[in-house]
């Protein structure tokens, strides 16, 4: 028998309100498919454990959310998000030095507990299309993360809402070795999305033109 570990947020409120999830967005997930994703990224429970201990708000985003969520494709790397104003802090706690990586789309933060590339600090994010938007971890995100806990200790999830909403931005198709309208259009067949909280998101942004179409909105 398979046994699972529940996803649950604090604080859980009726469908409707931006600032939590709602009561029937309560995942469960097989505790396997969380130890199979330690054991794929052996640093993730001591960086979470430093990061909790100083009180560093960060979530798992990217395909390691997506995974752990129900999404099939492993991930390649893990892609932890970090308030803008949260990045030199966790900078500290690892003795490390960030980097700018400038790609088409724009510049975003980045660095690497133990210099090692499995886990990647991300912060700054920016994408100019025409128009240029900043995605940041707001208080709304932060009420809305998703936390499990592995081994004693608590790690969190970047709501998927707002990782899709970082594929939609980019766009980015098979030229760049990616399939992100694809990738949108799968997940969201195998988990129901909070639509409210996915179009405040956008509205924040100013991205209605640029990804309403693609989520329907």
């Amino acid at each position: 028998m398979l046994k699972y570990t529940q996803f649950a947020n604090l604080g859980l409120t009726d469908h409707g309100s931006s600032s939590s999830r709602p009561v029937n967005k309560i995942k469960m997930v097989p505790q396997e498919k969380v130890k199979n994703f330690i054991t794929r990224f052996p640093l993730l429970l001591s960086t979470a454990k430093k990061l909790n201990e100083a009180g560093v708000e960060w979530m798992i985003g990217g395909s390691g959310c997506l995974f752990l969520l129900g999404n099939k494709r492993l991930p390649e790397d893990i892609d932890i998000f970090l308030p803008n104003d949260q990045h030199d802090i966790a900078d500290e706690l690892f003795e490390i030095d960030s980097y700018s990586h400038i790609s088409p789309a724009g510049p975003v933060r980045n660095s690497n507990p133990e210099n090692n590339h499995s886990i990647q600090l991300t912060s700054h994010l920016e994408f100019n299309f025409g128009k240029h938007y900043e995605f940041a971890i707001t208080p709304s995100v932060i009420q809305n993360k998703i936390p499990f806990d592995s081994e004693g200790e608590q790690l969190f999830l970047l709501p998927p809402e707002d990782v899709l909403l970082i594929k939609g931005l980019l766009q980015r198709g098979p030229e760049e070795g990616k399939e992100d309208i694809e990738d949108i259009n799968n997940f969201m067949e195998i988990y129901e999305i909070d639509r409210f909280y996915l179009s405040q998101r956008i509205k924040d942004l100013g991205a209605e033109q640029r990804v309403g179409a693609v989520f329907g909105l």
